[in-house]
């Protein structure tokens, strides 16, 4: 079976779409009976995205293929309605505009052109012959907002690493050896750190406290100056930068605790993968997260309460549900999610 992928990024440093479409390409590629073609853009600003969605799409997109898996719905315009699945992983550019990362909030017409614009490529790809969402909620958005046939619509849950299990929090890279300090309290983030995600918040907050424990921060981002900044010269506050898809085991498996700030996601798989490793998850009662995600986190409506006291934070620590919550993150499987896809590319290329 001929299949062609079209997405943004085929890269983990790209966050979780260029994940998503990695993960997908390279199940793809292992299976003899798929010759996968694809089409990507290296443009990182939106004027570059725009004129890739709209100009460059339709001139690269090969001919002939018996199924086009269109991993975002900015990219489906131009995709054969009648051979095509896209994939949907939120609406917040449409739901929440207030909401949105840099890309799209840093200024008025920004947001302005690009909630237009989303609006229009998503109401175009809602028309593909499949639609996939990631979680129940988007579905319910898709349906609501484009009027798309549930018959037509699937969720697929997103995969995560196999190897995202326990272990001796122990690290080495780039010649560094990185290594818990059992005694201390160790807080960790990793993610984008962007707008949406409000690392600020956690840093703002962190700094404040007089908790003798260590904030780790992964990731990059357009704020990540700022971030370093505005935590100035606290020694207990430390910035990992981007760290390569092997060492997030380890990453997650030294800290005592994960931080996910976020405003909005449409899943939000470092939570997940972070359960995985047997570590609680602490988000804030306004963000917008899938239930099943949110319901197994600390759950608090000020940050600065929680880093007020040790033994309080200890206690939340102590409240959560490890072992249920171990059980539910390693049921994310990417070898699960990409059979799903399979079975709708037969549907699809068998008309």
């Amino acid at each position: 079976m001929k299949v062609c992928l079209v997405t943004r990024y085929f890269s983990f440093q790209n966050a979780g779409l260029g994940r998503v479409s990695s993960e997908i390409l390279s199940g793809l590629k292992s299976r003899p009976e798929f010759d996968v073609r694809t089409v990507s853009t290296n443009g990182t600003s939106l004027p570059s995205y725009f004129a890739y969605t709209l100009f460059e799409i339709p001139l690269r997109l090969p001919r002939g293929c018996d199924v086009y898996h269109i991993l975002t719905p900015m990219e489906g315009i131009w995709a054969p309605k009648d051979r095509s699945i896209v994939t949907f992983y939120d609406l917040i550019p449409l739901k929440y505009p207030e909401r949105c990362g840099a890309g799209l909030a840093g200024s008025g017409w920004k947001n302005t052109i690009g909630r237009v614009y989303f609006k229009w490529a998503s109401s175009i790809s809602a028309r593909a012959s499949r639609v996939v969402c990631i979680s129940e909620e988007t579905k319910k958005d898709v349906m609501e907002v484009f009027g798309t046939d549930e018959k037509k619509i699937s969720v697929i849950r997103l995969g995560i690493r196999p190897d995202l299990e326990p272990q001796e929090p122990t690290i080495e890279r780039n010649g560094k050896l990185y290594r818990k300090e059992r005694e201390r309290l160790t807080i960790g983030y990793l993610g984008q750190l962007d707008r949406r995600k409000r690392v600020d918040l956690l840093v703002r907050k962190f700094r404040r406290s007089r908790l003798d424990a260590q904030l780790v921060i992964g990731g990059t981002g357009i704020d990540e100056a700022e971030l370093k900044e505005l935590a100035g010269r606290d020694s207990r506050i430390s910035f990992e930068g981007f760290l390569p898809d092997e060492f997030l085991p380890t990453f997650y498996n030294s800290l005592d605790v994960f931080v996910f700030p976020t405003w909005v996601e449409g899943y939000g798989l470092p939570p997940v993968e972070a359960m995985a490793c047997k570590k609680p998850v602490v988000v804030l009662d306004d963000a917008i997260i899938p239930w099943e995600v949110k319901k197994r986190c600390i759950i608090t409506k000020d940050l600065g309460l929680l880093f007020s006291n040790e033994v309080y934070l200890r206690g939340q620590m102590a409240s959560v549900d490890i072992e249920g919550n171990y059980a539910w993150a390693k049921s994310h499987s990417w070898k699960e999610c990409l059979d799903k896809y399979i079975e709708i590319y037969k549907e699809v290329a068998g008309g």
